[in-house]
């Protein structure tokens, strides 16, 4: 197998909160794929047999966090429990909140035991372009917004220039 999902999970001690941060940044995931076509080869190999996920798991509450602070393996997944608080996530919007959750979990996965882990570091780092923030953005809502493509993203951006 090959990791072929980056996730970042929300478990705010409130309900309301934990789907308010779910429906506005859970889309992350699913945009982020695109990042890792290129790098698929090095998220493969016998470490990884049988994962196929990435979950950065942010609790409020200490309880929740099931070996929190290392890396484990759990089923299909490589799993990283943090916790923090994520009320500061409601106060800024997703496409804001999201380059900075990128920057933390690529610290994190730099120290991962797996070196398919290790590989989606650069991936998390790499910044933003504007481009990537238009292809973004309708995956940061709920229910979703239309999807952008590249090609059409790179006209708004130039247009918006």
């Amino acid at each position: 197998m090959t990791i072929a999902t980056v996730r970042i999970y929300y478990h705010p001690i409130g309900e309301a909160r934990e789907l308010r941060l779910t429906g506005s940044h859970w889309g992350f995931a699913e945009w982020f794929s695109r990042r890792l076509k290129p790098i698929r080869e090095q998220l493969r190999g016998p470490e990884a047999k049988g994962v196929d996920i990435m979950n950065l798991m942010l609790f409020e509450d200490p309880e929740h966090a099931w070996q929190r602070d290392r890396w484990i393996q759990r089923g299909n997944s490589f799993q990283f429990s943090f916790v923090c608080n994520l009320a500061p996530l409601e106060a800024s919007p997703a496409i804001e909140n999201i380059p900075k959750l990128m920057q933390f979990y690529a610290a994190i996965a730099e120290q991962a035991p797996w070196p398919q882990a290790r590989a989606v570091a650069p991936a998390l780092r790499q910044a933003l372009s504007p481009v990537d923030q238009v292809t973004l953005a309708p995956y940061l809502q709920w229910p979703r917004g239309e999807m952008i493509s590249e090609t059409k993203a790179m006209r708004i951006v130039k247009n918006a220039a």
